[in-house]
């Protein structure tokens, strides 16, 4: 993208990368911007997050005072302490005269908005001149809460595999699975582990179950281990860069059996690396993962998770069209068809 040097845009530290926003604005960082002007505001944990906090909001009106070419801030956000931390910089930027762009991220936006103060959250959101949802069911949900606001629909982008890499991918004779996220129960992965214990005899000899992840990664490990399944789930701990592509390509099925999303990053590389898809129908996620490309369960349902993987080990013909259908819907989501979206958004915003 061109010309950016009028965007300033606000978010969580993203290096290293840790997370699904911290993802997003790496990829905006390295493929869509040519002049990132950044940020941080959040990161470093307790106390080194107020610090942070405090930091960033100096480095803001400082920005916003000393340079008129920035006529956009664009700040990423989520819920909870992020949307109330985010609140700081949409009221400085709009006092210093600035457009502002709220760019929502995560699964947990509803339940956040339910069980806060509505009027205040409604306030805020209404002094941003333009909302960034992540699909079409979140934008129905913001217009449901605003008023006259614009609202678009920018998904997050995702940097394809060469046609080189996806023409290497071997098989294997047995379905290897692939987990990727915070290890959870919110994400839905116990519920996996669970699964696969309580059918051991059917899946032990037909399936390997890769895991990459943060977390409380001592309780996962003994919980792998109190249920017997050493042998067939592997634990990578945190995956980034040539490690985590390694996996995509060595993988059949992305699971994500997961209670609460906004559009997960790690689906749409999955569907990029042409992996079959396995997860709940939350969020972004139905209208992301068709019956072309995957199965979807309604979260927590044990049993449908169990007959989803039984249905993809016994029937190679079928996992085989879900993950040629996968490639090809992943590249909507291409870095190179997600800069024309944002690009058209920003020239809306100054317009």
């Amino acid at each position: 993208m061109k010309d950016t040097k009028h965007v300033l845009t606000i978010g969580c530290e993203y290096k290293p990368v840790r997370g699904g926003v911290a993802q997003v604005l790496d990829i905006y960082d390295k493929y869509i911007f040519e002049d990132f002007r950044f940020i941080a505001n959040s990161g470093g944990g307790g106390f080194g997050n107020l610090r942070l906090l405090l930091v960033s909001i100096c480095r803001l009106i400082k920005q916003l005072s000393g340079n008129r070419r920035i006529k956009i801030v664009h700040i990423h956000t989520a819920s909870y302490n992020s949307f109330y931390r985010s609140a700081i910089f949409v009221l400085l930027a709009k006092l210093l005269g600035r457009r502002v762009i709220l760019h929502i991220h995560g699964g947990g936006f509803k339940d956040f908005y339910r069980t806060n103060p509505e009027i205040f959250i409604r306030w805020i959101l209404q002094r941003a001149d333009c909302l960034v949802v992540l699909s079409a069911s979140w934008k129905s949900f913001f217009e449901s809460i605003t008023k006259k606001l614009p609202i678009h629909v920018v998904p997050n982008p995702v940097v394809l595999p060469s046609v080189e890499d996806l023409s290497a991918k071997k098989s294997s004779s047995h379905l290897r699975l692939l987990f990727l996220g915070l290890l959870d129960r919110d994400k839905g992965i116990y519920d996996l582990l669970q699964v696969l214990a309580d059918h051991k005899d059917f899946f032990e000899s037909r399936v390997i179950l890769n895991v990459g992840g943060n977390g409380d990664a001592a309780s996962f490990k003994e919980t792998v281990k109190q249920m017997g399944l050493e042998k067939f789930v592997v634990f990578h701990g945190w995956v980034s860069g040539d490690k985590k592509k390694e996996l995509f390509l060595n993988s059949d099925v992305f699971v994500l059996p997961s209670y609460a999303e906004g559009l997960p990053m790690a689906i749409l590389e999955a569907m990029a690396h042409g992996l079959a898809i396995v997860s709940t129908t939350v969020g972004a996620i139905p209208e992301v993962v068709g019956e072309d490309c995957g199965i979807l369960i309604a979260p927590g349902k044990q049993e449908e998770l169990s007959e989803a993987l039984k249905a993809l080990c016994v029937s190679p013909e079928r996992l085989e069209l879900l993950k040629q259908s996968a490639i090809r819907e992943g590249k909507q989501y291409s870095v190179e068809a997600i800069k024309e979206v944002l690009e058209a958004v920003y020239r809306e915003v100054v317009r």
